[in-house]
C-alpha cells in the first residue's frame, strides 16, 4: 500500500486557482480543501459543491416545533378544562403566538446543534494540514492528498497553472 502524502499550492490570482481546480479534477485528483481570503462563488462552482443540509434541518425542526406547541396547548386546554364561556373549545387565535414561539425556539436550537455537528465543534484533534495564514489575507490555497505518483502529476499541474509555490505537507 502506497503512503499517502499531501501538497499545498499557494496561488496569487483567482483565475490560476480555478484553472488548477479544473485540471486537477480532469486528472481525477481528489482536492481536500481550497482556501480563499473571501467567499468566492466561482470556487464553489468549480468544486461542484452541494448546498448544505442544515436548511432542511431548520425547516423540519420548525414544522415539528410548531406542531408540538399546538399539541401541547391543545392537550393542556382539554386536560384541565380551561374552557371559558363564549370562547371556542380550541381557540386558534391565541395559539398562533404559541405556534410561532415554539416554532422559532425549536428551529433555532436545532439549527445551532446541526451547525455544531456539521462543523465538528469542538474539535479535539486538529489535522496538521497545510493551512497558511496568508490564505486569510491575499492568497489562495489548494490542498490535496494522494499517493506519490499522483502527487507528481498534481505538482506539475499546479506549477503549470501559476502556483506561486507548491509545498509538501
Amino acid at each position: 500500500m502506497a503512503m499517502i502524502r499531501g501538497l499545498i499550492g499557494v496561488f496569487t490570482y483567482l483565475d490560476d486557482v480555478l484553472s488548477a481546480i479544473v485540471r486537477l479534477q480532469q486528472e481525477k485528483v481528489a482536492i481536500q480543501n481550497v482556501y480563499s481570503p473571501t467567499k468566492r462563488p466561482e470556487i464553489l462552482e468549480a468544486m461542484k459543491t452541494k448546498p448544505s443540509r442544515i436548511r432542511l434541518v431548520s425547516l423540519v425542526a420548525a414544522i415539528l416545533g410548531g406542531c408540538s406547541g399546538l399539541a401541547l396547548a391543545s392537550y393542556a386546554h382539554l386536560r384541565w378544562r380551561l374552557i371559558t364561556s363564549g370562547k371556542p373549545i380550541l381557540p386558534w387565535i391565541p395559539w398562533v403566538i404559541i405556534f410561532f414561539e415554539v416554532l422559532i425556539l425549536i428551529s433555532v436550537l436545532s439549527t445551532v446543534a446541526a451547525l455544531l455537528i456539521a462543523g465538528r465543534i469542538p474539535r479535539i484533534h486538529y489535522a496538521k494540514g497545510g493551512y497558511n495564514p496568508r490564505f486569510t489575507e491575499d492568497r489562495y490555497g489548494v490542498e490535496i492528498y494522494a499517493d506519490p505518483g499522483t502527487l507528481d502529476r498534481a505538482r506539475a499541474i499546479m506549477n503549470e497553472s501559476g502556483a506561486e509555490e507548491v509545498n509538501e505537507i
